[in-house]
């Protein structure tokens, strides 16, 4: 049989970063990979970038091809937010269900499950990075003999391991508790090593054609340590209470393990090292889920809900205080208006609503009534106009909807940052001309507020709406949409550098190598397996 391709998903690791730390030794397999590979920065150009970062992959279109925004539905009528366990892959089966007979090892990427069509082994669940996921496995009791071997990952123990159950993720800790994040990193160095296990354990049972693995502790690891050694208001306000680089102890964890694989592989493999989206300062927690949707409310009702600041006074230096949950915390924050008309997230929590974290969803009770609001999301700023007819029996005539866009887009270019007077707003996209237009194509959002990646801060200022903050940070790390991939086999030239594709060409470049015939909805190219060293 042809030698078996190990792909392993560093799964949102900052590509300059990961550059850097090679070059300065602090990762010696993976040094050792991309002396012996053919390396290229890739870019996801879809829209909801976290959400569809995987999904681009998976699928090898963006979702205006696909028609699948992520894992989340939105029902107009009832005014709703459905999160899923996993993606729906609709109308596309992903790339490693279409290689017929061909024998997979699929293992726990994001928002993945078991498909139909799939000869081999699928596990998902072990260990995810998703805010909710079922735990399954084909064949079934897979999982819970992994688990029986190898053990829970350290952040989910005693999960249920026969997909009866959907979820919810670990509980992301305080960044302005020290010892917490000490005893996070500790789980993820765990964890890694739990898992390059279990991707040994499936990589002996039997011959395989694509090994398809997620390492998600580098994606966790870089949500909550990014701030730790890389650019972030909060760095400089906690120096000295952690005294190590813990995004970097994880990633020096999961180089040991890929060496491991490595080593393991059988003889000929082609590996390749991928992510497809990276991080960076997070912009987008704070905007998206805490500002966006306060600033809407205000827009709406003229009066503050959350995090109510004082716009007449200067403003307050930041708090180091918070020691619970975001959740906690910000709900600390509600006004005696805001506990009146927002849902509690204690409330949420109570039927195990998995979006009770997220203060944006805690508007829901208001949207019906709401001219515009800001759906729930993990990326870009998204925002919903109730259209009369569209999204039930009231809301803003059809006839006000291009006008409203256009205030919109005004009131949310208005937005800056209190601390240094800079603008949030890089753009705001306008997803349809009309308001009846409709289809999978579109997302649920009319307009998305695509935010500065270089203004990241803990309060905002409205020169009508007030002052929203300042508010705790949640997770320092967020997404953007450059990942890279790092090929190593026959026909990749060693030390080649190559310039920057899209994610479906990585998507592409494994079809042919499992021997799939091209296919229509693939919108990327495989990246040349011999290229000139000097060609970057």
């Amino acid at each position: 049989m042809p030698a078996p391709v190990i792909a392993l998903g560093l799964d949102s690791m900052n590509a300059d970063v990961l550059d850097a730390w090679i070059d300065a030794g602090h990762l010696p397999n993976l040094e050792r990979l991309r002396g012996r590979g053919t390396y290229a920065r890739q870019v996801n150009g879809a829209l909801y970038r976290t959400e569809n970062s995987w999904l681009t992959f998976l699928h090898g279109c963006p979702p205006e091809v696909s028609g699948e925004w992520g894992f989340q539905d939105y029902d107009p009528v009832h005014h709703r937010i459905v999160e899923r366990s996993s993606y729906a892959f609709r109308n596309y089966a992903p790339f490693h269900a279409l290689a017929a007979g061909k024998r997979v090892i699929a293992f726990d990427f994001h928002y993945g499950d078991v498909v139909d069509n799939v000869k081999g082994l699928q596990v998902f669940g072990w260990g995810p990075e998703g805010n909710v996921a079922t735990c399954r496995s084909e064949p079934p009791g897979l999982l819970a003999e992994l688990v029986d071997r190898h053990g829970y990952h350290p952040l989910f123990p005693d999960r249920d391991c026969d997909g009866s159950k959907v979820l919810q993720s670990y509980r992301v800790p305080s960044l302005y508790d020290a010892d917490a994040m000490t005893s996070l990193r500790d789980c993820l160095v765990e964890g890694t090593k739990r898992r390059t296990a279990i991707i040994l354990d499936l990589m002996q049972r039997g011959p395989f054609d694509l090994a398809l693995c997620a390492l998600n502790e580098c994606h966790i690891a870089g949500h909550v340590f990014w701030h730790l050694s890389q650019q972030h208001p909060l760095g400089g306000l906690i120096q000295g209470e952690v005294a190590a680089d813990y995004l970097r102890d994880v990633l020096a964890a999961i180089d040991h393990g890929i060496g491991e694989i490595v080593d393991a592989a059988p003889a000929g493999s082609t590996v390749v090292v991928f992510s497809p989206h990276g991080m960076q300062a997070n912009t987008l927690d704070m905007n998206s889920m805490l500002f966006l949707p306060e600033l809407l409310q205000r827009w709406n009702s003229g009066r503050a809900a959350l995090a109510e600041g004082d716009p007449s006074g200067p403003v307050p230096p930041p708090r180091m205080d918070y020691r619970r949950h975001w959740r906690e915390e910000l709900w600390d924050l509600a006004t005696p208006y805001g506990r009146t008309v927002l849902e509690s997230p204690l409330v949420q929590a109570g039927r195990g609503d998995p979006l009770d974290w997220l203060p944006g969803h805690w508007y829901r009770p208001l949207w019906p009534a709401m001219r515009a609001f800001a759906l729930p999301g993990y990326s870009d700023g998204l925002i919903r106009i109730n259209v009369a007819g569209r999204d039930g029996e009231s809301g803003v005539p059809v006839s006000a909807y291009s006008a409203l866009c256009d205030e919109l887009a005004e009131l949310v270019g208005e937005v800056t940052d209190s601390r240094t007077g800079k603008p949030l707003v890089a753009r705001v996209l306008r997803t349809r001309g009309h308001p009846e237009e409709s289809g999978s194509a579109l997302p649920p959002a009319d307009l998305i507020v695509c935010w500065r990646d270089d203004v990241v801060t803990d309060v905002v200022e409205h020169p009508r709406l007030g002052r929203v903050g300042p508010a705790p940070y949640f997770r320092s790390g967020g997404h953007t949409s450059e990942g890279f991939c790092l090929l190593v086999g026959e026909g990749f030239t060693p030390g080649a550098r190559i310039g920057v594709g899209q994610t479906p060409d990585l998507t592409a470049t494994l079809l042919a190598m499992m021997g799939v015939a091209e296919q229509a909805h693939v919108s990327g190219h495989p990246i040349a397996r011999a290229v000139d060293a000097e060609c970057a």
